[in-house]
């Protein structure tokens, strides 16, 4: 007969030495089945006497004591790349406004909910890292107003002393002092150095114009039609793409400028995105999308930017199961 009780005291005294850990790990501690030692471990959670991380590793999150969160921190090599840069980034700084970040930086921070919090200053989304002192936090928020009252005073401060000067100078019997003054003949007056910047200017613009007008006139309206909405990130264009079809990207697992790779999420049906800044992917490519997708478990989604050649649309034939293959539009 198992005494439960006795189990739950080991798992509590085991988390106590050696902080968050996997339930594979309190499994073999408490020299259980890891089946029975879950259902052990989710009536600690619902008593509260345990937590869970929002990280994971693998798949599985970790168990820890409540006091125990910034011990998570020592599990942070396990976060993907994007989610540790902007980690990294808010435990440096400490503060981040939402709307200054890349995309990419705004999913990770939403994402990595163990150290990063956020809350709302003057109707901006802010993000502060979870174990910064809400003084601190304080502090990094109100230096903006206090700033510019210092930084007055040394202008009144200057113009004094150049009176004292001024009012020193007539007494020194020079008079020779007033030549200096005619002499000077050349030397232009402001407004008309203000005129010469303003040339100057103006014929540097002239300049750098026809850079940008001379590709424009070489390129073809479906060549416009393609570079048009590469101003904007490719990430930025594919959520655009994504909102128009009521989908969602609930995580990011890799992205950079050609290519996307996500989780995303349409009413209660999850698919695994690729989408490539490219016009064509070829045979290897979808292949290597559908084995990610199967390991997975997921339907897939995949997105390019030019239209469908019947080769791909045999090739397509062959995965019709799980894939589903479209192009990007603005």
């Amino acid at each position: 007969m198992i005494d439960v009780n006795e189990k739950k005291n080991k798992i509590i005294s085991f988390l106590e030495t050696s902080g968050p850990s996997l339930p594979v790990r309190i499994a073999k501690a408490i020299q259980m089945d890891p089946v029975f030692a879950s259902a052990i471990l989710s009536e600690l959670l619902g008593s509260k006497q345990i937590k869970l991380s929002h990280m994971k590793i693998g798949s599985s999150p970790l168990y820890l004591l409540p006091g125990q969160e910034q011990k998570l921190e020592d599990q942070t090599d396990n976060l993907k790349s994007v989610e540790k840069e902007a980690y990294l980034k808010l435990k440096e700084i400490k503060l981040i406004t939402d709307e200054t970040e890349t995309p990419a930086t705004r999913v990770a921070l939403r994402n990595i909910k163990d150290f990063a919090t956020p809350f709302k200053f003057k109707e901006k989304i802010m993000w502060k890292y979870t174990f910064t002192p809400d003084e601190e936090i304080n502090k990094l928020l109100s230096p903006p107003e206090k700033t510019p009252e210092p930084e007055e005073e040394p202008e009144v401060k200057e113009p004094k002393e150049e009176i004292k000067e001024e009012k020193q100078e007539p007494i020194k019997p020079e008079p020779k002092e007033p030549k200096p003054e005619k002499e000077p003949e050349n030397v232009p007056k402001a407004w008309e150095v203000k005129k010469e910047e303003i040339k100057h200017i103006k014929e540097e613009s002239k300049k750098v114009e026809p850079i940008f007008d001379k590709p424009q006139a070489t390129k073809s309206t479906s060549d416009e039609a393609i570079s048009a909405p590469l101003k904007k990130s490719f990430l930025e264009q594919v959520e655009e793409f994504l909102e128009n079809k009521d989908t969602s990207i609930i995580s990011i697992e890799e992205v950079d400028k050609k290519k996307v790779i996500a989780k995303t999420q349409n009413n209660e049906e999850k698919a695994l995105l690729f989408a490539f800044n490219k016009q064509r992917v070829n045979e290897t490519e979808i292949m290597t999308c559908y084995k990610e997708a199967k390991k997975q478990n997921l339907p897939y989604h995949i997105i390019i930017l030019g239209n469908l050649t019947k080769k791909m649309n045999d090739t397509i034939d062959a995965y019709k199961k799980l894939l589903k293959i479209e192009r990007l539009t603005p």
